[in-house]
């Protein structure tokens, strides 16, 4: 587990600023709400629609 909470937060700390206030607005909407399973989902949907392994999409995370 402590690989997967160090390859994310290493993605976190390569976001601007604005994307990290968003990802942070967003975590805490999720712990905020009772209905965490439509956030979930509808974050899992925005998940499927990237391009993962494009030529032109790099992970923020890894760099890969």
């Amino acid at each position: 587990m402590e690989e997967n909470i160090t390859l994310v937060f290493q993605g976190f700390l390569n976001l601007t600023a604005k994307e990290k206030l968003r990802l942070v607005e967003s975590i805490n909407e999720y712990f905020d709400s009772n209905q965490r399973e439509s956030i979930r989902a509808a974050w899992d949907e925005k998940f499927a629609a990237l391009r993962l392994g494009a030529p032109d999409k790099k992970c923020k995370c890894c760099g890969k």
